[in-house]
């Protein structure tokens, strides 16, 4: 049975839950599926968040937001990634997470700048990705179509 990973974060969790209930899914939770750390970042209206994440994004070696650059987030976020797919013996795998990581992840495998890509995201989203090259077909999905 394909399984369904999770952040540990409550409200990653929460959303992780409905999402197998409605597709019959094995829910699992992982460390290391989190969102960059943003501590200290404090409330910024949409247009000031907006240049942080551009920052983050377009500065990747930079501590611009929290505890972790983008390129700390992003091996992270890949290494557990790896993990996963190493013990999946090539079945289908959904992971939920959050847009800054997954906008990193994807960013790294595809031609789509990541501030491109987390500005598509809405809430929930997602994308498919296949693997091993994890191509991207630039399609950004809302949950449930």
């Amino acid at each position: 049975m394909s399984r369904l990973y999770s952040s540990l974060e409550p409200k990653t969790l929460e959303t992780a839950a409905l999402v197998a209930v409605r597709s019959g899914l094995v829910l699992e939770p992982r460390p290391n599926l989190h969102e960059n750390d943003r501590t200290g970042l404090g409330f910024r209206n949409q247009d000031e968040l907006h240049q942080c994440i551009r920052e983050f994004f377009d500065q990747p070696d930079k501590l611009i937001i929290g505890k972790e650059t983008a390129t700390s987030a992003l091996r992270r976020f890949t290494e557990s990634i790896n993990a996963i797919l190493s013990e999946g013996h090539g079945r289908d795998v959904a992971i939920v997470t959050h847009g800054t990581v997954l906008s990193l992840f994807v960013a790294h495998h595809s031609a789509i700048g990541p501030f491109d890509l987390w500005m598509c995201l809405g809430f929930p989203s997602y994308v498919v990705l296949d693997t091993p090259a994890f191509s991207f077909d630039g399609a950004v999905h809302n949950y449930p179509d």
